[in-house]
Protein backbone atom coordinates (compact mmCIF):
# COMPACT_ATOMS: atom_id res chain seq x y z
CA UNK A 1 0.00 0.00 0.00
CA UNK A 2 2.78 2.45 0.75
CA UNK A 3 4.67 1.78 -2.46
CA UNK A 4 0.93 2.72 -4.12
CA UNK A 5 0.87 5.87 -2.67
CA UNK A 6 4.60 6.58 -3.29
CA UNK A 7 4.01 6.30 -6.91
CA UNK A 8 0.73 7.80 -6.80
CA UNK A 9 2.17 10.69 -5.75
CA UNK A 10 5.55 11.14 -7.78
CA UNK A 11 2.73 10.85 -11.14
CA UNK A 12 1.12 13.56 -9.51
CA UNK A 13 4.59 15.56 -9.30
CA UNK A 14 5.05 15.01 -12.65
CA UNK A 15 1.49 15.69 -14.12
CA UNK A 16 2.21 19.02 -12.41
CA UNK A 17 5.76 19.97 -13.52
CA UNK A 18 4.23 19.38 -17.28
CA UNK A 19 1.14 21.32 -16.32
CA UNK A 20 3.36 23.78 -15.08
CA UNK A 21 6.01 23.66 -17.99
CA UNK A 22 2.96 23.85 -20.63
CA UNK A 23 1.76 26.64 -18.94
CA UNK A 24 5.09 28.66 -19.22
CA UNK A 25 5.15 28.13 -22.72
CA UNK A 26 1.74 29.71 -23.19
CA UNK A 27 2.34 33.13 -21.41
CA UNK A 28 4.13 35.69 -23.34
CA UNK A 29 6.61 37.18 -20.76
CA UNK A 30 9.36 35.96 -18.80
CA UNK A 31 8.91 36.03 -15.14
CA UNK A 32 11.18 39.12 -14.67
CA UNK A 33 8.86 40.42 -17.42
CA UNK A 34 10.69 40.47 -20.46
CA UNK A 35 8.45 39.90 -23.26
CA UNK A 36 9.21 36.40 -25.68
CA UNK A 37 9.63 35.72 -28.87
CA UNK A 38 6.23 35.57 -30.54
CA UNK A 39 6.69 33.04 -33.63
CA UNK A 40 4.82 30.66 -35.67
CA UNK A 41 5.75 28.08 -36.79
CA UNK A 42 4.47 26.62 -39.97
CA UNK A 43 4.72 22.38 -40.93
CA UNK A 44 7.17 20.65 -42.24
CA UNK A 45 7.05 20.32 -46.45
CA UNK A 46 8.07 16.98 -47.60
CA UNK A 47 9.06 16.79 -51.33
CA UNK A 48 9.62 12.98 -50.80
CA UNK A 49 5.90 12.37 -48.78
CA UNK A 50 6.87 10.01 -46.78
CA UNK A 51 4.58 7.75 -44.73
CA UNK A 52 5.45 5.56 -42.10
CA UNK A 53 2.16 4.94 -42.36
CA UNK A 54 1.76 8.46 -41.02
CA UNK A 55 3.06 11.26 -42.41
CA UNK A 56 6.34 12.27 -41.39
CA UNK A 57 6.32 15.50 -41.69
CA UNK A 58 3.51 15.87 -39.27
CA UNK A 59 5.45 13.66 -37.20
CA UNK A 60 8.48 16.28 -37.34
CA UNK A 61 6.10 19.42 -37.20
CA UNK A 62 4.89 18.22 -34.13
CA UNK A 63 8.20 16.59 -32.31
CA UNK A 64 9.65 20.19 -33.21
CA UNK A 65 7.00 22.34 -31.96
CA UNK A 66 6.89 20.21 -28.43
CA UNK A 67 10.65 20.82 -27.73
CA UNK A 68 9.91 24.08 -28.36
CA UNK A 69 6.83 24.29 -26.41
CA UNK A 70 8.87 22.38 -23.50
CA UNK A 71 11.34 25.19 -23.10
CA UNK A 72 9.32 27.72 -23.04
CA UNK A 73 12.14 30.42 -23.75
CA UNK A 74 9.54 31.09 -27.02
CA UNK A 75 6.17 31.90 -27.16
CA UNK A 76 4.83 29.87 -30.39
CA UNK A 77 1.40 31.79 -31.75
CA UNK A 78 -0.04 28.58 -33.50
CA UNK A 79 0.87 26.24 -30.64
CA UNK A 80 -2.76 25.02 -30.45
CA UNK A 81 -2.10 22.77 -33.52
CA UNK A 82 -0.21 20.60 -31.77
CA UNK A 83 -1.23 16.53 -32.34
CA UNK A 84 -0.10 15.39 -29.07
CA UNK A 85 -1.39 16.10 -25.50
CA UNK A 86 1.42 16.79 -22.35
CA UNK A 87 -0.44 14.00 -20.45
CA UNK A 88 0.00 11.15 -22.98
CA UNK A 89 2.79 11.62 -25.74
CA UNK A 90 1.14 8.62 -27.45
CA UNK A 91 -2.48 10.24 -28.06
CA UNK A 92 -3.43 11.66 -31.31
CA UNK A 93 -5.59 14.53 -31.51
CA UNK A 94 -7.19 15.27 -34.51
CA UNK A 95 -5.93 18.46 -35.70
CA UNK A 96 -4.38 18.75 -39.56
CA UNK A 97 -1.69 21.38 -39.77
CA UNK A 98 -2.17 24.53 -41.90
CA UNK A 99 0.30 24.30 -44.77
CA UNK A 100 1.39 27.81 -46.72
CA UNK A 101 2.95 28.04 -50.04
CA UNK A 102 6.18 29.48 -48.71
CA UNK A 103 6.92 25.81 -47.15
CA UNK A 104 7.45 24.59 -50.75
CA UNK A 105 8.93 27.32 -52.81
CA UNK A 106 12.38 28.13 -52.69
CA UNK A 107 10.74 31.88 -53.63
CA UNK A 108 8.80 34.12 -50.76
CA UNK A 109 6.89 36.80 -51.57
CA UNK A 110 8.20 38.78 -48.49
CA UNK A 111 5.73 41.20 -48.77
CA UNK A 112 2.89 38.87 -48.07
CA UNK A 113 4.00 37.28 -44.96
CA UNK A 114 3.14 40.32 -42.34
CA UNK A 115 -0.90 40.04 -44.12
CA UNK A 116 -0.60 36.05 -43.48
CA UNK A 117 0.81 36.13 -39.54
CA UNK A 118 -0.75 39.86 -38.60
CA UNK A 119 -0.03 38.31 -34.85
CA UNK A 120 3.77 37.14 -35.06
CA UNK A 121 6.82 38.39 -35.20
CA UNK A 122 8.60 35.79 -36.65
CA UNK A 123 7.44 32.71 -38.70
CA UNK A 124 9.48 29.54 -39.41
CA UNK A 125 9.42 27.70 -42.77
CA UNK A 126 10.83 24.07 -42.55
CA UNK A 127 11.27 21.68 -45.35
CA UNK A 128 12.46 17.95 -45.24
CA UNK A 129 15.31 18.62 -47.77
CA UNK A 130 16.87 14.93 -47.78
CA UNK A 131 16.11 11.56 -46.15
CA UNK A 132 18.06 8.39 -47.90
CA UNK A 133 19.49 5.67 -46.46
CA UNK A 134 22.36 3.92 -48.27
CA UNK A 135 24.86 1.62 -47.26
CA UNK A 136 27.86 3.55 -44.91
CA UNK A 137 31.09 4.20 -46.14
CA UNK A 138 33.59 1.72 -45.31
CA UNK A 139 36.58 3.14 -43.80
CA UNK A 140 38.96 0.11 -43.52
CA UNK A 141 38.52 0.16 -40.10
CA UNK A 142 37.71 -2.69 -37.40
CA UNK A 143 34.80 -0.56 -36.42
CA UNK A 144 33.72 -1.68 -39.67
CA UNK A 145 32.10 -4.89 -39.04
CA UNK A 146 30.59 -3.67 -35.40
CA UNK A 147 27.87 -0.88 -36.37
CA UNK A 148 25.29 -0.84 -38.42
CA UNK A 149 26.09 -1.20 -42.29
CA UNK A 150 23.85 1.59 -43.26
CA UNK A 151 23.64 5.15 -43.31
CA UNK A 152 20.39 7.82 -42.84
CA UNK A 153 21.11 10.71 -44.57
CA UNK A 154 18.79 13.78 -42.94
CA UNK A 155 18.64 17.60 -43.73
CA UNK A 156 16.00 19.81 -42.91
CA UNK A 157 16.12 23.52 -44.50
CA UNK A 158 15.08 26.26 -41.96
CA UNK A 159 14.34 29.62 -42.83
CA UNK A 160 13.34 32.80 -40.32
CA UNK A 161 11.71 35.75 -40.70
CA UNK A 162 11.91 38.80 -38.74
CA UNK A 163 8.37 40.69 -38.90
CA UNK A 164 8.89 43.07 -36.87
CA UNK A 165 9.95 45.63 -40.11
CA UNK A 166 8.30 47.42 -42.08
CA UNK A 167 9.77 45.10 -44.39
CA UNK A 168 9.96 41.30 -43.35
CA UNK A 169 13.90 40.32 -43.49
CA UNK A 170 15.31 36.98 -43.31
CA UNK A 171 17.22 36.25 -40.53
CA UNK A 172 18.23 32.33 -40.86
CA UNK A 173 18.75 30.45 -43.69
CA UNK A 174 20.45 27.16 -43.44
CA UNK A 175 20.72 23.43 -43.89
CA UNK A 176 20.73 21.38 -40.81
CA UNK A 177 22.45 18.11 -41.53
CA UNK A 178 22.58 15.09 -40.20
CA UNK A 179 23.80 11.02 -40.27
CA UNK A 180 22.69 7.93 -38.61
CA UNK A 181 23.87 4.92 -38.76
CA UNK A 182 20.86 1.85 -38.88
CA UNK A 183 20.57 -1.68 -39.39
CA UNK A 184 20.19 -2.97 -42.55
CA UNK A 185 17.28 -4.49 -42.13
CA UNK A 186 15.48 -1.20 -42.26
CA UNK A 187 17.37 0.07 -45.18
CA UNK A 188 14.47 -0.34 -47.92
CA UNK A 189 11.77 1.15 -44.73
CA UNK A 190 9.33 -1.86 -45.01
CA UNK A 191 6.39 0.58 -44.00
CA UNK A 192 4.17 -2.69 -43.50
CA UNK A 193 6.47 -3.59 -40.74
CA UNK A 194 4.72 -4.03 -37.73
CA UNK A 195 8.17 -2.02 -36.00
CA UNK A 196 6.21 1.63 -37.47
CA UNK A 197 3.72 1.10 -34.62
CA UNK A 198 4.54 4.51 -32.83
CA UNK A 199 5.98 3.22 -29.60
CA UNK A 200 8.46 0.47 -31.40
CA UNK A 201 9.25 3.17 -33.78
CA UNK A 202 10.60 6.09 -31.36
CA UNK A 203 12.66 3.72 -29.80
CA UNK A 204 14.10 2.74 -33.27
CA UNK A 205 17.45 3.69 -34.73
CA UNK A 206 15.31 5.45 -37.34
CA UNK A 207 12.48 6.82 -34.75
CA UNK A 208 15.99 8.36 -32.81
CA UNK A 209 17.25 9.53 -35.64
CA UNK A 210 13.95 11.74 -36.94
CA UNK A 211 14.36 12.92 -33.08
CA UNK A 212 17.54 13.70 -32.66
CA UNK A 213 17.05 15.89 -35.67
CA UNK A 214 14.29 17.58 -34.42
CA UNK A 215 15.54 18.36 -30.76
CA UNK A 216 18.78 20.22 -33.08
CA UNK A 217 16.44 21.94 -35.62
CA UNK A 218 13.78 23.03 -32.51
CA UNK A 219 17.51 24.32 -30.55
CA UNK A 220 18.96 26.07 -33.89
CA UNK A 221 15.15 28.09 -33.75
CA UNK A 222 15.23 28.94 -30.07
CA UNK A 223 19.01 30.48 -30.04
CA UNK A 224 18.17 32.66 -33.55
CA UNK A 225 14.93 33.90 -31.60
CA UNK A 226 16.28 34.44 -28.77
CA UNK A 227 18.98 36.80 -30.05
CA UNK A 228 17.03 38.17 -32.49
CA UNK A 229 14.71 39.32 -29.89
CA UNK A 230 17.74 41.14 -27.77
CA UNK A 231 18.63 43.76 -31.01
Amino acid sequence: MKKFFLVAGMTALLIGCNSDRYQQSTVRYHEDGRAKAVVTLTPVFDRHDIHLPWSLADDLTEMIKTRLLKKANVYVGNADALIRTFEDEEQLIEKPFQHYDENKSASIHEDSLKVKFPKSEFVVFLELAEHEIHPKTITGSFMDALTPSQELLLAMRVRIYDLRFEKPQIILQELVEQSHLVPKQLAKLDYDSPIWGKKTYSISPVGFAHAQLAKEVASRIENYLILAKTK
